[in-house]
């Protein structure tokens, strides 16, 4: 039988997940919006970029796992709280103002141009502002980074490495890629701020003389 602890976390993680799974039905059923594409969005599709940008899917499923396994109790609570801030705003931008992107008409059948017609048959067209790449990774990445600090300059690389991964696959465009930061950060702020009121507000324990 599980901890009561170790399932709490596995909860807690499985509500952030359930909250953004709202991104696929909303991408693929609404319609209208805006397409945020700037006159700078000048990236022409690369389709070797599709790797990081699949890969991205057991990147977050390993840190998940990792995090409910390993992380201490109060980097745990921010980074679930980051989360959950992070992806309950994207979500509700989805819903509250649309936008979409022009997906590339992809021509031939290798194995990648493949992937990235899945993705795109998958994913839909919509809730391209905020990238939902770019706001999960960032948030991963702040924690991992505040968690393994020696790292951080791979925590950086894979923020870099995502963020082109989404425009040279044309999933997304600048301005979805820069709201994604922001959400992300957001999320991060969210997360420490939670855990600071969080402490204050849990009863102590009383001293018996």
């Amino acid at each position: 039988m599980m901890d009561p602890p170790l399932k709490k976390r596995v909860l807690l993680v499985a509500g952030v997940l359930l909250v953004q799974s709202i991104y696929t039905p909303t991408s693929l059923l609404l319609t209208g919006g805006i397409e945020p594409k700037l006159p700078i969005d000048i990236f022409p599709l690369w389709i070797v970029w599709v790797i990081p940008y699949a890969l991205c899917y057991p990147l977050w499923a390993t840190a998940l796992i990792w995090l409910i396994w390993k992380m201490d109790e109060s980097m745990f609570r921010k980074t679930i709280a980051g989360l959950f801030f992070a992806c309950s705003l994207g979500v509700s931008i989805f819903l509250l103002f649309p936008t979409y992107v022009v997906q590339p008409e992809l021509h031939g059948s290798d194995i990648l141009t493949n992937i990235l017609r899945s993705i795109q048959i998958a994913g839909g067209d919509h809730d391209a502002l905020p990238s939902a790449h770019i706001y999960t990774t960032v948030v991963l990445a702040l924690f991992y980074r505040d968690w393994y600090p020696r790292y951080k300059w791979l925590w950086l690389l894979i923020v870099v490495t995502v963020s082109f991964s989404t425009l040279f696959t044309q999933q997304h465009y600048i301005a979805d890629v820069l709201a994604g930061y922001l959400t992300g950060w957001l999320g991060y702020r969210f997360g420490l701020w939670w855990n600071t009121m969080d402490g204050k507000f849990k009863p102590r324990k009383r001293s018996h003389a």
